[in-house]
């Protein structure tokens, strides 16, 4: 079976998680012997790179739906991973009604509306509701985003939703690093966006009262000459405290995070899965995580070796809430985290590429493509004109 990956995300042309996902899934699918999968490129926004055929052998570059029907001819199914790119979608499978259209849905664009309090970025978000009306399976990564799709009533389509976590491979199996368990300082890493509440530590640490913990933030993003106010403030107000380090790839940046925290933050109030989770997980460090969520399912089995708090949404409740969870963690010796550390870290086996692997042979393997009926009026019915998209699948 030939499957063809299709996104707008493939390193070094990255918005968010999904260039992660989508290296893990060809990575996952290396060498199988039942599925071949060929990387799409849609080049709308940006153009690949010279070097992507070498990168990602085998791939194909469309700049648009006039590319589908070439593409497409010898494939079987499509894995899509955009979602606002609705054109593209809708051409595949009007070109292809036989060919199963298998849409990933990394995180809802009306759950990050929502929780990233709205902006033009995401007010889109029904352009990934007319995609899902094209897809004969619409994949969901946690149990949690599925409650959260069928919520805004997007059941009522006739594409199958299924939940298939995330796939992720631990780093630290052998790995003799382990981080210093007698740590107190907490830290957060990852992207700055509303959602995410990178600032609940510091918040929390100030509201303690200790004077003697450090607060690691990682990823924070400066604008140009604008900067960045809020985290720049907050940097004066707790000089000794507050250590920011701005976003950055390089590795050993990442290590001094790692190396600098005793636990570290998954503060969220939407996650759909949590890549940052698994990671730290991996490393054996204290996770402080919240009761909600693909987090929340990562860990459940673990539970009582993670320190988890309770998510009112109300930041100032929610800052009493986390400070709970780290005062948890203070109170525990450094032999004891050590040993929930290590017991935590074997949710990962759940998640682990061979076990993701055969979810997504069973649908790929055994599932037909639905007949499409009258799909070629959904734009027109939401009032949307033919070509209002450009293909842009993701964002920072």
């Amino acid at each position: 079976m030939k499957v063809g990956l299709l996104t707008n995300e493939i390193p070094p042309i990255v918005y968010g998680g999904v260039a992660t996902w989508i290296l893990n899934f060809l990575d996952m699918f290396q060498d199988d012997e039942d599925i071949e999968i060929i990387p799409v490129f849609l080049a709308q926004l940006d153009e690949p790179p010279s070097d992507f055929p070498e990168r990602y052998p085998g791939i194909r570059i469309i700049h648009g739906p006039e590319d589908v029907k070439n593409t497409f001819a010898d494939l079987d199914a499509c894995i899509n991973n955009l979602w606002v790119a609705f054109d593209t979608t809708r051409t595949i499978k009007e070109t292809f009604p036989n060919k199963l259209m298998v849409s990933v849905c990394h995180s809802l664009i009306r759950m990050e509306h929502i929780t990233n309090m709205g902006g033009p970025i995401t007010s889109n978000y029904f352009e990934q509701e007319i995609t899902f009306q094209y897809s004969d399976i619409v994949v969901l990564i946690s149990e949690a985003e599925k409650q959260h799709y069928i919520s805004f009533g997007y059941d009522k389509y006739e594409s199958t939703p299924h939940v298939i976590y995330n796939s992720y491979k631990p780093k630290f199996d052998t790995d003799t690093w382990r981080p210093n368990y007698e740590l107190n300082d907490i830290g957060y890493i990852g992207r700055h966006v509303p959602r995410k509440r990178p600032d609940l530590p510091i918040f929390a640490v100030e509201k303690s009262g200790r004077k003697d913990i450090r607060v690691f933030n990682m990823g924070v993003d400066y604008q140009g000459e604008q900067g960045n106010p809020f985290w720049e403030e907050l940097g004066r107000k707790h000089p000794k405290q507050l250590i920011i380090i701005p976003f950055s790839s390089n590795k050993e940046t990442a290590q001094f995070y790692w190396n600098s925290i005793g636990a570290n933050s998954i503060t969220g109030i939407y996650e759909p899965f949590g890549y940052t989770m698994c990671e730290t997980l991996d490393r054996r460090i204290p996770a402080l995580v919240q009761n909600i969520d693909g987090p929340s399912e990562i860990t459940a089995n673990v539970i009582e070796s993670v320190f988890v708090y309770e998510v009112d949404k109300d930041f100032n409740k929610d800052v009493d809430n986390f400070l709970l969870a780290v005062e948890r963690f203070w109170n525990t010796s450094a032999d004891m985290r050590q040993a929930m550390a290590d017991q935590a870290r074997t949710a990962l086996d759940d998640f682990r590429p061979e076990v993701i692997k055969g979810k997504w042979k069973e649908i790929l393997l055994n599932t037909n493509a639905r007949e499409i009926k009258e799909l070629n009026s959904l734009s027109e019915k939401l009032g949307m004109p033919e070509k209002s998209v450009k293909g842009y699948g993701g964002y920072r």
